[in-house]
């Protein structure tokens, strides 16, 4: 089963990556596994791929609103080639209506000491109302070989 992971779970997220290379980053539509009766979930935006064989399904926000409301597309998504020793989060969501409608959340990794931006999203709280941030669908390797992974 997939583990859907988001903007607010940076504990989780850094567990996730720590420890791990990314050996490649696909931006583009993809359907996510197992999501297909989640209507906001069943495709993301780009993967990337671990070398253990873990999959991160990489999917922002998306307000549901034709004014772009609660839109945080993403942007940017990048490979690390070397163990990741630290990560680091930039999140700025737009504020009020009074303030920027330019908002961010950002990904950053520490390999071979440099700091890399793997994944960037970038959009508009609007109103308020559609949401804000992002989504990883995090399927293990062993998942994918399972009976019930191979059957969907």
């Amino acid at each position: 089963m997939l583990k859907q992971l988001t903007e607010t779970d940076h504990d989780a997220i850094e567990a996730l990556l720590l420890g791990r290379r990314i050996v490649s980053a696909e931006q583009g539509d993809v359907t996510v596994p197992g999501n297909e009766d989640d209507y906001y979930g069943r495709t993301a935006e780009g993967v990337l791929t671990l070398d253990d064989g873990t999959r991160i399904y990489v999917k922002g926000n998306e307000g549901g609103c034709a004014c772009s409301a609660g839109d945080y597309p993403l942007a940017h998504l990048a490979a690390v080639d070397n163990v990741i020793t630290s990560v680091r989060f930039d999140d700025h969501p737009s504020g009020d209506e009074f303030e920027d409608y330019e908002g961010w959340y950002r990904i950053f990794v520490v390999a071979d000491t440099v700091e890399v931006n793997i994944a960037s999203f970038e959009g508009s709280d609007g109103n308020g109302y559609y949401g804000t941030g992002y989504a990883l669908y995090v399927q293990r390797a062993d998942e994918r070989s399972s009976p019930a992974a191979v059957a969907e």
